[in-house]
């Protein structure tokens, strides 16, 4: 799970976005990846895997298509805040994550 947290905070991404590490408490143990003020998805380090969380803006400002992302992610769950949410094991696993992010969106699906 380390591997895959590191490689989210190490990756490159698309359009200006950049990743800033924030905790609480004394550990940086959550990442946010971001747009200026614009929070798009987070990582969140567990004992056993990475928490990574697709955010309403992703989606609202089009990064991401929910039905690709579902449909490449079936274990992702939908949160309470109508986000998706998902474990991330292992290093393989994240650089699948940032691929779908990376990946060029057809809006007209």
């Amino acid at each position: 799970m380390r591997d895959a947290f590191m490689t989210f905070a190490h990756a490159e991404y698309p359009g200006g976005l950049t990743t800033r590490a924030t905790s609480k408490g004394f550990i940086a143990h959550d990442l946010r990846i971001e747009k200026g003020d614009t929070w798009y998805f987070s990582a969140v380090l567990n004992q056993e895997w990475v928490l990574f969380y697709f955010r309403k803006p992703a989606f609202r400002d089009k990064l991401l298509d929910g039905k690709a992302l579902r449909a490449a992610f079936p274990q992702a769950r939908v949160t309470p805040k109508q986000e998706l949410a998902l474990r991330v094991t292992d290093g393989a696993m994240a650089r699948a994550v940032i691929a779908q992010i990376r990946a060029p969106q057809d809006t007209a699906r």
